[in-house]
């Protein structure tokens, strides 16, 4: 005959299950540049440089001032960017949240594509 057993459940545990949203990563925040182009052809001519803000292993936040942005829009993201940079990787994105901010630029929160 099985006794079922009750494991008491822990604090973090339950955090994660009661928000339904699973764990999230450890972000790491900074303030480095970051160059941005789409992935589509009809704004290939645009670069952008934005400020990145904080990241993760599976993707980025960063702000500008461009409008062409839009949800589900695939960027190529060279992080980190510019000439203090001693190596520039770039990543294959989607964006997957946007937000205006109060000092008038947009936050892009971009998921790398594997």
């Amino acid at each position: 005959m099985a006794t079922a057993v009750q494991i008491p459940e822990t604090a973090a545990a339950s955090r994660c299950r009661s928000s339904g949203r699973g764990r999230r990563r450890e972000r790491l925040k900074v303030c480095l540049p970051v160059q941005i182009q789409p992935f589509d052809a009809r704004f290939i001519d645009i670069i952008d440089v934005g400020e990145v803000s904080d990241f993760t292993r599976d993707g980025l936040y960063f702000s500008t001032c461009m409008p062409h942005y839009f949800m589900g829009m695939r960027l190529i993201v060279t992080f980190p960017f510019g000439d203090q940079a001693s190596a520039h990787k770039r990543f294959l994105g989607t964006i997957v949240r946007m937000e205006d901010r109060d000092d008038g630029k947009r936050g892009i929160a971009v998921r790398f594509l594997l």
